[in-house]
This record gives C-alpha cells, sequence and structure tokens, in this order.
C-alpha cells in the first residue's frame, strides 16, 4: 500500500480506491490503522489529506448493544446501499438463517461480510456475560500507578505461560473509599508466537506498540559451560516479578494468599518469587475449572453495577471477546472461543486474582507514598 500511495509522486492526478468489507476477524494491524483512519476523517477528529471515507456501518451502540440489535432484519438496509438491486434481502436473511444453524463463528463471519459488523465484544451468543458490560465499565486512567495509589490492598493472578501462549497477569485492587475492585493487566509473550500463530501476530505486535504486552526471547544456553549454571530467569517472568515486588513494596499485597497461580506448571514462577523475597505464605494456587464458576459469575455481575472497573486496555478487550461460556451441569466454565487462535490467559488471570480478593483480605502494611519515598531514598 506505501509503494502504491507513492506513486503519486510521479503522477499526482492519480487517486486509489480501497473497497472491502469488514475483516472477519477483529481489526489488527494495517486494516485496522486505515479504518481508524478513514473513522477519524468521517467524524471530523481528523483532517482529511486526500481521503474521502464512505463506510455503511452501524453506530458502536447498535454493533455491541446488549441483545445485538443489529440482528433486527429491518435495519439490514442501512449498511447495503444496494438492497433491492444486486442485494437479494430474502436470499441474505436465508444465508443467515443457515449461518446461525452452523454454529457462532459463522455468524461472525456472516456479519462482518453481509452487515460490516466490527468483531469483537458481544457478537456470539456463547459469550462470557461479562462481556456485555466490560467496555461501558472501563476508566481510561488506570494505570498500575494509579491503582495502587487508589487501593487499599491488592490481589495478583497469574496464568499461562506456553511458548504459543500468553503469560497473563492481573492486579486487582480494593478502592480505599468506594470499595470497589479495579483492574490493570499485562502479558508477555515469546518472540516464536509470532511465526507458530501468524494469525494474531499483527494484534499482538498492536498490543505491544500500547504497552500492554512484552515479547521475550526464552532463549536456552548458548554454550555447555553456561548449562552447568544455575537457570537465569527468562524475561517474562522477570516482569512478573517486578509488578509483584511492586504491588509488595507498595505494602498492598495480603500477608496470606496475594498471589494466586494456576497449581499446575508453575515452579519456575514460584521459585522466581521467593528469590525475590516475595513472601512465600502469599504466593497460593488457584483451583481451577468448574471450582472458578462462582467467581466468573461475580465478576460479571459486578462489571454490570459498576463495582468492578478496568484500565480500557485493548489487550484485555480482545481476550474478553475470545473467551467461550460452557455451562457443564451446574458450573460455568470459560474456554477459548477458537482454540490456538485466540489468547484469554489475561482473563484467566484476572478470575485468578478476583478469586484472591474475592476472600475480603486485608493489606500487609505499609503505603503507596511509603514506597514513593523508599525508592527516592534509593535513588
Amino acid at each position: 500500500i506505501a509503494q502504491l500511495r507513492c506513486a503519486r509522486v510521479a503522477i499526482p492526478e492519480s487517486f486509489g480506491v480501497i473497497i472491502t468489507t469488514q475483516s472477519d476477524m477483529q481489526p489488527a494491524g494495517l486494516f485496522k490503522a486505515e479504518l481508524q483512519r478513514a473513522r477519524a476523517v468521517r467524524d471530523g477528529r481528523k483532517r482529511s489529506r486526500g481521503i474521502v471515507p464512505l463506510l455503511y456501518e452501524f453506530p458502536e451502540e447498535i454493533q455491541t448493544g446488549k441483545g445485538s440489535p443489529w440482528l433486527e432484519s429491518s435495519l439490514w438496509p442501512l449498511v447495503n446501499p444496494n438492497w433491492g438491486r444486486s442485494v437479494n434481502g430474502p436470499v441474505l436473511v436465508s444465508l443467515y438463517d443457515e449461518a446461525r444453524d452452523l454454529d457462532p463463528t459463522a455468524v461472525q463471519i456472516w456479519a462482518s461480510q453481509h452487515l460490516n459488523i466490527e468483531i469483537g465484544l458481544g457478537l456470539h451468543d456463547e459469550r462470557w456475560r461479562g462481556a456485555d458490560h466490560w467496555e461501558a465499565a472501563a476508566d481510561r486512567t488506570l494505570t498500575l500507578d494509579e491503582l495502587l495509589r487508589r487501593c487499599e490492598v491488592a490481589t495478583i493472578g497469574i496464568d499461562g505461560g506456553g511458548l504459543d501462549d500468553l503469560l497473563g497477569l492481573a492486579v486487582i485492587g480494593r478502592a480505599k473509599r468506594t470499595r470497589r475492585w479495579l483492574h490493570w493487566g499485562k502479558a508477555w509473550a515469546d518472540t516464536g508466537v509470532k511465526e507458530i500463530r501468524k494469525e494474531i501476530a499483527a494484534r499482538l505486535e498492536d498490543f505491544e506498540k500500547a504497552g500492554d504486552l512484552e515479547f521475550v526471547d526464552i532463549a536456552p544456553p548458548v554454550s555447555d559451560e553456561e548449562a552447568d549454571r544455575e537457570a537465569p530467569v527468562s524475561d517474562d517472568i522477570a516482569g512478573v516479578v517486578d509488578v509483584v515486588q511492586k504491588v509488595h513494596a507498595a505494602g498492598l499485597l495480603p500477608p496470606t494468599d496475594g498471589v494466586g497461580l494456576d497449581p499446575v506448571g508453575v515452579a519456575a514462577i514460584v521459585d522466581a518469587l521467593v528469590k525475590a523475597e516475595i513472601p512465600p505464605d502469599t504466593i497460593c494456587g488457584v483451583p481451577q475449572g468448574y471450582r472458578l464458576s462462582g467467581i466468573i459469575a461475580g465478576v460479571a455481575r459486578k462489571l454490570k453495577d459498576r463495582s468492578f472497573r478496568h484500565g480500557g486496555q485493548d489487550l484485555m478487550a480482545w481476550c474478553v471477546s475470545n473467551a467461550k461460556a460452557e455451562l457443564k451441569g451446574s458450573a460455568l466454565l470459560i474456554t477459548k472461543q477458537q482454540a490456538g487462535k485466540a489468547k484469554i490467559d489475561p482473563l484467566i488471570a484476572l478470575f485468578n486474582a478476583a478469586d484472591l480478593m474475592s476472600k475480603n483480605p486485608d493489606a500487609a502494611g505499609g503505603s503507596l507514598d511509603d514506597y514513593l519515598e523508599s525508592m527516592k531514598g534509593a535513588a
């Protein structure tokens, strides 16, 4: 695209036309950038600079509203200017019925191609109910430092870490005055995931640019001599330890059950935390699967009544949109909407942190002011 546009240097009277439907996955990379630019010009937020955008799409409240308002077929002609000409209404309806009978993914593809619905929150019927209220609960002032400043206690959840997965971390704080739960999240990924999961590489790079994800190189020792030494802490685990130390130094971690992990395959993280002098009693396993059912439902309720707020991070919105709710017996489980491609590790980390916060903990002591004062001394 850049090379095509540069051709205007030689042929100033030339122009380009981009004609496309929505992406059949959540927009990412260059497509997302072009889409956001066109919307900004259309909405008057940016000067045109030679672009004339013509977008046939529903307002965001219709695309993501409760009950999926876009399903009302009387609205479909609004985003199909050739309705009754090259677009046959009854055929379009029948194609929707066929997609609905298949699975939610087929409905996503149909909606993105025929109604220009942007794939994201609230588009599939098996979504976690918290997704309905996720965007409305955003507070974009919530950084980690802001969360620590406003809260009296904080718990941390950790999940994931396979070579083709994300290592997700969540901090949930309880606000001093309102006792609302405030959330901030981060993730790490091995650089090799860009090759293993090429279909989400551009999206992960967007999260990296936003500062919500870090790529690390999980590499083996480079020589036999190094192999005989104590294994170094990988950069992703080191990043996790840095966050935990910051919360601990602020005096906000509970004396027990403050850092919760999936009990399986976390020995390296636990060892690194203990080595960093995080009290062992504050590190604990969080039961997974059906035993998280009450927390999954409870966080959804807190999102609806706004007693749970989050930082509006695109990383977390993507993970929430990937979450598929399954009812097995009386238990509510959260699984991936698309195995392999879609990641939910930072969301599971959120549930782990929420499980610990639901125990109504008290902080071990200290304050963020004490922490900042100690940092001044260190400097």
